[in-house]
């Protein structure tokens, strides 16, 4: 998330950021870092933002982080890779697997194919400046005449996010925007031939001129900017929250919806989901909904894995499903607390192709 200091709001963004876990279907691969400030005004910072990266080393890190790199020694290992390869097997991967002479160490190598879907987005957030006009009471401030809040004077700024805290300025809707910037760990054929033959070593065999090199490369791996995307939201306080849960609210489903946003525009960022079974005849469900951004209109298509003579494997389609209107699953953040509903995962009725079956892959159209 940027930082913009004496932001309005800027505690309860910073709690909710340090807080916030990472969506269900993405590995978690935080660095640390939650928060990074930029001095500027400009309202596209991805220059800013990719500079930082590059002075960072992010995609360094990104890639020592995949590999378990010990900090202290340098030493580095595949489990973490090995992991990820099998996790992402089904049975199905499993049974091909084993048809293959290479047996099932080909769905290791499978994980070392998930290192360039590495991605890093920052979101900028911004609020409506309807927010700023206040009345100026208590805590010496005795004029009641409205007034634009000065965002330049750190004083009115902690005075007036002090006062969020207190029920009589309790919000009765928050209206807030984001602009998510969306960047690409680049991990080429290339790049891996440089990281395993200069720096790869193990406890076992340690290289220290390796662990050195890697140490001082500042150059070779490299993250792409994708691309951005910039939404807004406006939540209704229909629960009577605190101004900290609204915020905290608004802020999450905003993140979300960005994320869902730029999986439609970067197919290599799209989520995939597994094929669940139902009891009804061509009705499938999936643990996914509103908060990728689901709705009756959008179309999936289902993947099945194919086999080829040198033992590795593509997916093929083999039919397309499309949401039952009225059985969208709500996974909103903190939908719990507002939806009374007993769904618990998106139904989808079969449009076209074969027999379908658990446990298949579906990406969206």
């Amino acid at each position: 998330m940027v930082s913009r200091g004496g932001r309005i709001f800027e505690r309860e963004l910073d709690l909710i950021f340090r807080e916030k876990e990472v969506p269900e279907r993405f590995n978690d691969h935080n660095l640390g870092v939650k928060t990074v400030q930029f001095i500027t005004n400009e309202a596209d910072i991805h220059n800013e933002i990719a500079s930082f990266l590059r002075q960072q080393t992010v995609g360094k890190k990104m890639v020592a982080k995949w590999f378990s790199r010990k900090k202290q020694t340098g030493d580095m290992d595949i489990h973490l890779i090995t992991e990820r390869g099998l996790y992402n097997a089904t049975k199905i991967d499993v049974a091909i697997a084993r048809q293959t002479i290479r047996g099932e160490h080909i769905l290791a190598d499978a994980g070392e194919k998930l290192i360039h879907r590495t991605f890093i987005i920052v979101h900028d957030y911004s609020f409506d400046h309807k927010y700023f006009l206040f009345k100026q009471k208590g805590a010496g401030k005795q004029d009641t005449t409205s007034r634009v809040l000065d965002l330049n004077n750190r004083e009115d700024v902690d005075w007036y996010n002090n006062q969020l805290y207190k029920a009589d300025l309790q919000l009765a809707n928050i209206s807030v925007g984001c602009v998510s910037y969306l960047f690409q760990l680049q991990w080429t054929e290339e790049t891996a031939a440089i990281f395993y033959h200069n720096y790869y070593t193990t406890t076992t065999n340690h290289d220290q001129n390796k662990v050195n090199a890697f140490n001082a490369d500042k150059s070779t791996f490299q993250l792409l900017y994708l691309g951005k995307y910039q939404s807004h939201v406006k939540e209704r306080n229909t629960r009577n929250y605190s101004n900290q849960k609204l915020v905290q609210k608004a802020c999450v489903r905003l993140v979300d919806m960005n994320i869902a946003a730029l999986q439609h525009q970067f197919p290599l960022f799209r989520i995939k989901a597994r094929l669940q079974n139902t009891t009804e005849n061509k009705v499938f469900k999936a643990y996914i909904g509103l908060k990728e951004d689901v709705n009756p209109n959008t179309k999936f298509e289902v993947l099945e894995p194919e086999l080829h003579e040198d033992g590795a494997y593509s997916y093929k389609r083999v039919g397309v499903i499309q949401p039952i209107e009225g059985k969208i699953w709500d996974n909103r953040y903190m939908a719990t607390d507002e939806v009374d509903s007993d769904i618990d995962a998106t139904y989808f009725k079969q449009v076209s192709g074969g027999n379908l079956y658990p446990g298949l892959l579906i990406r969206e159209l």
